[in-house]
């Protein structure tokens, strides 16, 4: 049995350190996704709150064989559009990227580059940009992201690459030949 499985098997018994060991795990990322989304720490709050009630509901119907993670993510995808559609919010994300090497000038200049994605991938379609975010900042495969969008693979696939062609071109605006040549297309 995995440890997930643990998990479920755990919570369905009614023993809450289970249930906080999910939370633990999960909360964070939950939270993160849905503030880019709706870019409102309290509104970005309550929808992750939310999204663990109605992931707790309904753990009894939850096929323990499926990833945590992608069932949490689908909840909380479908609250946020429910949230938009209840005020009328277009999409609007940021994909948070953090350098890795020490050097402060070229930190600097990566954090600079890194804006510059975050603004250019508020300006992609709604769904591009969510799928975006999905791929690149949470990680998620191409299945685990057609089941929470209910998209086929194909269809994510082809957005995806899109979506990594229109930012290219507006970042091609902003930046010189150089700079662009930096950047790996397979950040964004």
């Amino acid at each position: 049995m995995s440890n997930e499985n643990e998990l479920i098997k755990g919570v369905i018994d009614g023993d809450e350190k289970f249930c906080e060991k999910i939370l633990n795990l999960y909360k964070g990322r939950i939270f993160s996704y849905v503030l880019r989304l709706v870019k409102n720490y309290d509104d970005a709050e309550e929808i992750t709150f939310e999204a663990f009630i109605k992931f707790f509901k309904s753990i009894k119907t939850f096929d323990i064989n499926k990833p945590i993670g992608t069932y949490l993510f689908t909840i909380a995808h479908n609250l946020v559009i429910d949230f938009f559609r209840k005020n009328k919010v277009d999409y609007e994300y940021l994909d948070e990227r953090h350098s890795i090497r020490e050097d402060f000038i070229e930190k600097y200049e990566k954090e600079r580059i890194m804006h510059a994605i975050e603004e250019a991938i508020q300006k992609l379609a709604p769904l591009d940009r969510e799928i975006v975010v999905l791929f690149h900042k949470e990680n998620l495969s191409y299945q685990e992201m057609s089941k929470i969008l209910d998209l086929p693979i194909t269809t994510i696939k082809t957005r995806l690459h899109r979506a990594r062609i229109k930012l290219k071109e507006i970042l091609k605006n902003k930046y010189s030949r150089n700079k662009i040549s930096d950047i790996d297309e397979n950040k964004f």
